[in-house]
């Protein structure tokens, strides 16, 4: 099971915050921050503790809410003899708390050193009683989801899990060659073909750029290429709305200072034809966008591309690729497997609680008429007992 990237085979039992024969000095102490930056040099310390995915670290998290945060961002941390042991950024929003994620986060967890920190965190989100708490996305089988769903319950929250996204992957094993044996002769045969066609138009070439130069004018090639198809179309390409394209420049500019960025290009003299967005780290590589120029679309770009992006996960040593994102069907050519994300949500015992768990169950007219029948219910108790 997860935290964050802590694997814990099986959670042990929730540990009591005071046990006797607990030193006073163990006991957690809880705080929340509604800033990041007093935090940043601790909480990327633990994440780098626990092997963290890069998803949980400040500088995404601070991207993410200076280009998507709405309502206020709240902290909530545990110290263990003055040590930071877990961190959990959170967006209060009319009454209900919900992760500080989107679409564009393709993971989340509780950041915590180990199952006592993990369970304690999870605990005070639902202090002061919020109407809803929601976290996504989650692994359904990792000790974040598992915590959550306890503390939830001991709260007296009802709980919805909702599927989010089943995301493709390559497990790197072996070498390219005992891959692509594995892939379909089709796509193979394409591949082939479209490297030849290619060829005898100009200079084809792969760069992988990791942003130490030029990065501003490599960002806008990305961009400007994963605009170009569909995507851009449809306005959900980058450089579509102003929000998208700040918090994928930030991203890029923090990754780049830490050696995590990687954009791959496919060029037809110097020209791009197809862009890959990605970040590596701990022998993963993130393809978080990517996109192709349709002119060139018989000559496959993006397969071209994809092709020299898994050959340079085996030639650098690296042991996973994932595609993120839904399980669409380019991507299932590629891939061995794909993990399942959910969506975490805690409804509180509230009337306001009630109607919105109902709402999310049954709907929003079945939410009504549950909230008519708990009002027939009050009545009837106060009429009974005298009191409410």
């Amino acid at each position: 099971m997860e935290v964050a990237g802590l694997n814990l085979e099986s959670p042990p039992r929730s540990a009591d915050r005071a046990r006797p024969g607990t030193a006073l000095s163990d006991i957690p102490v809880q705080s929340t921050f509604l800033s990041i930056e007093p935090l940043v040099g601790e909480w990327d310390e633990l994440a780098s503790r626990v092997g963290a995915t890069l998803f949980v670290r400040p500088g995404w998290v601070a991207a993410w809410w200076r280009a998507f945060g709405v309502g206020h961002l709240e902290i909530r941390t545990l110290r263990r003899n003055g040590r930071l042991v877990a961190v959990l950024p959170m967006a209060r929003r009319y009454g209900a708390l919900r992760s500080a994620t989107n679409y564009h986060t393709p993971r989340s967890s509780l950041l915590a050193e180990d199952w006592s920190a993990v369970t304690e965190l999870a605990r005070t989100l639902f202090t002061g009683d919020p109407r809803l708490v929601s976290i996504t996305p989650l692994d359904p089988r990792g000790a974040s989801m598992t915590a959550c769903r306890q503390a939830a319950e001991k709260a007296g929250y009802r709980v919805v899990v909702r599927p989010f996204q089943r995301s493709p992957y390559i497990d790197i094993k072996g070498d390219m060659a005992e891959y692509e044996s594995r892939l379909s002769r089709n796509l193979v045969d394409d591949l082939h073909r479209s490297q030849q066609r290619l060829d005898r138009q100009g200079n084809v070439s792969v760069e992988i750029a990791r942003g130490h130069e030029r990065l501003e004018e490599l960002l806008r090639e990305a961009f400007a290429v994963e605009a170009s198809g569909w995507k851009g179309s449809y306005n959900s390409a980058i450089q579509s709305r102003a929000e998208t394209r700040g918090f994928y420049t930030d991203v890029a500019r923090w990754a780049a200072a830490r050696n995590l960025l990687r954009l791959f290009f496919l060029r037809l003299d110097q020209r791009p034809l197809a862009m890959i967005y990605a970040l590596e780290e701990g022998g993963i590589c993130h393809l978080l966008k990517g996109g192709y120029d349709p002119t060139y679309g018989r000559f496959s770009p993006g397969k071209l591309l994809m092709r020299a992006v898994v050959s340079h996960c085996f030639a650098t040593g690296l042991w996973r690729l994932e595609c993120h994102g839904d399980a669409e069907t380019y991507k299932l050519r590629w891939a061995d497997a794909v993990d399942e994300r959910k969506r975490f949500e805690a409804f509180s015992p509230s009337p306001a609680g009630l109607f919105a768990w109902a709402a999310r169950v049954y709907g929003r007219p079945a939410a009504k008429r549950v909230l008519g029948l708990l009002g027939t219910w009050r009545r009837a108790e106060h009429e009974r007992t005298g009191r409410i």
